[in-house]
């Protein structure tokens, strides 16, 4: 069985609401994965999962709501106060020539200690060598080369994989989908955890054949689905909706025009959930094809056999994971919160945010980048709900 993990972020708390209800549930069946994919936050979530494989599902699924619970920003990133002042003195120097300009918004060398400390990459490649694991990959999106020849539309997704499996079979030419085997580290999931724009790219230098620099999987291929294939049964667990919204009504006259938070919401929501919600709907197309085919054999356009794969999916309703973050946001900081130098970081994120809009955008882009332990409590609860309407519905063809 394989298991797919979106990225999304500060989303990422909600996949383990989901994996702490769903892996005790489908043990009961008989079931448990053996080769997990992930991106972004799901990254690190597939991650902690091959490095508790061996343990029983009860114990896997107290420790991945244990870990993020016991997470906020400060584990993440330095209080943007603290760094402000030094990317507004880059970005001025570079206005005028003298520098390179600004990598990112935010200083995440916490995040690299966080994750040096959580992940046990030791026991991951125990859990491949040993089959407990047959298979754990995360993906990063490549970044052009910063050498001439530059060419900016040339970035690739890299799936590095760490499987006892046939690693060539999870190359795909038509999506710029390319595999690199190598035992995981924390360094590759960093790399596909850095949202652009807010967390630097990471220079990755194993194995020797990708090395360079990389950004948020998420960018490319959110929803590694093409690299897990290869299974009997799949389990996506997507934070966002795996389905289209429906059709907005007609605005009325007068209604506010959008913002630049709602804009960059919609962009945000297009290159991460879009694609997936596509794919999902290309696998159930072929499974239908199969269905329908009978005996006869089918094949892709590169002579693969196509067949038939069971699918369980989960993500939460549209708008869902936005309104949590509004409420616990609200309920936490009010309009001016009189105690915000407590944590002031997604206090401020929240102030630089309205700065751009006040719009339903400025709260979807928070609930990527609210790492407070309130939201995450709440987004577990959200999935731990979710996960049982999915085990309830069951398997889909």
């Amino acid at each position: 069985m394989g298991l797919v993990l979106t990225g999304a972020a500060a989303r990422g708390a909600y996949q383990a609401g989901v994996l702490s209800r769903l892996l005790p549930a489908l043990a009961q069946q008989g079931l448990r994965p053996t080769v997990a994919i992930g991106t972004s936050a799901g990254a690190i979530n597939a991650a902690l999962w091959a490095s508790y494989a061996h343990l029983r599902p009860d114990e896997i699924s107290r420790r991945l709501r244990g870990l993020w619970v016991a997470t906020d920003s400060d584990d993440i990133f330095r209080n943007p106060l603290l760094t402000l002042p030094s990317m507004a003195w880059d970005a001025l120097r570079s206005s005028v020539g003298l520098g390179g300009g600004v990598e990112s918004i935010l200083d995440t060398s916490r995040l690299v200690a966080t994750a040096e400390e959580a992940l046990d990459t030791v026991q991951i490649s125990a859990n491949v060598d040993h089959g407990v694991v047959d298979a754990i990959g995360v993906v990063a999106t490549r970044m052009p080369a910063q050498t001439p020849p530059a060419v900016v539309s040339s970035g690739r997704s890299v799936v590095f994989l760490d499987t006892t499996l046939d690693a060539e079979a999870v190359a795909d030419p038509d999506r710029a989908l390319d595999v690199a085997t190598t035992r995981i580290s924390a360094e590759h999931v960093i790399a596909s955890s850095a949202i652009p724009l807010a967390f630097p790219a990471v220079r990755v230098g194993h194995p020797a054949a990708v090395s360079g620099w990389y950004a948020d999987g998420g960018i490319r291929l959110n929803g590694p689905l093409q690299p897990a294939l290869d299974v009997d049964r799949l389990v996506v667990v997507s934070a966002h909706s795996t389905t289209f919204g429906a059709a907005p009504g007609a605005e009325p006259d007068g209604a506010p025009a959008p913002d630049v938070a709602d804009g960059a919401a919609h962009v945000l929501h297009a290159f991460l959930a879009d694609r997936t919600v596509e794919d999902l709907a290309q696998l159930r197309w072929t499974n239908r094809l199969c269905a329908e085919s009978g005996d006869a054999p089918l094949h892709d356009r590169y002579g693969n056999p196509l067949r038939a794969v069971p699918v369980l999916e989960v993500g939460p309703e549209p708008g869902q994971l936005a309104a949590v973050a509004e409420t616990v946001l609200r309920e936490k900081y009010g309009a001016w919160p009189w105690k915000w130098w407590d944590d002031s970081s997604t206090w401020l994120l929240s102030r630089l945010l309205r700065s751009v809009g006040d719009g339903p955008g400025r709260f979807e882009l928070l609930s990527y980048l609210a790492f407070e332990t309130e939201y995450f409590a709440a987004q577990i609860a959200l999935g731990e709900a979710a996960a049982d309407v999915a085990l309830h519905a069951g398997w889909t063809m």
